[in-house]
């Protein structure tokens, strides 16, 4: 009996999957619609292993994925979901606005990477525009961004101008730095040759003669001269041997003439 009933509930379950195989879905749109994104998205996913062509089901987790912030996994569920018509118009604007926040959140940290992803936005809206021209959200978005390259672009152009500015300046910098270090080195080199050129030449000694060379002088005694205190002595010894006019006239007065010897 336990058996049998554990049987028709098993039956009765499978039955209610066949009859109605939106049930998933249906809890997935319950679930989003309460704001239970990650919820949402694992119904939708689920739903999916069994309707894996739905246009519909990508499309929706797609929305799952974008209200939660993963704009790259929403990227992917829209483009699955574009398979003509209004619903193409709709994925390709969905597309456009996961690329937008995609770049802008690249902007601080990798500008160049931005640009690209807004580029690629603007050719989703244009895809957008394309199936439905009458779009003004489409529209809308597409000057935006266009606004925005623009922004970002001469953004980039005035810190690129700085950038190149401030290495011009930092290499004037290091030039001059090295100027004057050659200079300074310059200016050693001339002192140091001028000092020695002033400094007096070492004397030269001859050979075998240790002893300095005297400088000539006027009071320098040659060999064979007298030197000034011995021409003096001898000049004092000579006056106290003078005599004087007046003892030569006595000794004249005073003189006998002597006789001669002899009578020629």
């Amino acid at each position: 009996m336990t058996r049998a009933r554990l049987a028709a509930v098993a039956l009765a379950a499978v039955s209610v999957g066949w009859l109605d195989p939106f049930a998933k879905a249906r809890e997935a749109a319950r679930l989003y619609a309460a704001g239970r994104y990650d919820e949402a998205a694992a119904q939708y996913n689920e739903a999916l292993t069994h309707q894996p062509d739905s246009a519909l089901l990508h499309f929706n987790l797609g929305d799952a994925a974008y209200k939660q912030g993963k704009f790259t996994d929403a990227v992917n569920a829209f483009q699955q979901s574009a398979t003509g018509g209004g619903e193409s118009a709709r994925a390709a604007y969905n597309v456009g606005n996961a690329k937008y926040r995609l770049g802008e959140a690249a902007e601080s940290s990798d500008p160049k990477v931005a640009l690209g992803l807004y580029a690629e936005a603007l050719a989703a809206y244009r895809q957008a525009m394309g199936t439905a021209p009458d779009d003004v959200d489409a529209k809308f978005n597409h000057e935006f961004v266009e606004k925005k390259i623009a922004d970002l672009r001469k953004k980039l152009e005035e810190q690129q101008k700085q950038q190149d500015s401030q290495d011009q300046q930092k290499q004037q910098e290091s030039q001059d730095d090295q100027k004057s270090q050659d200079q300074q080195k310059s200016d050693d080199q001339q002192q140091a040759g001028d000092q020695k050129k002033q400094q007096p030449p070492e004397p030269q000694q001859q050979p075998g003669n240790e002893s300095a060379p005297q400088p000539s002088g006027e009071g320098e005694q040659k060999r064979g001269e007298m030197s000034q205190q011995e021409a003096a002595a001898l000049l004092d010894s000579q006056r106290d041997q003078e005599v004087s006019p007046d003892e030569v006239a006595k000794r004249v007065q005073g003189a006998v003439v002597g006789e001669t010897a002899q009578d020629w």
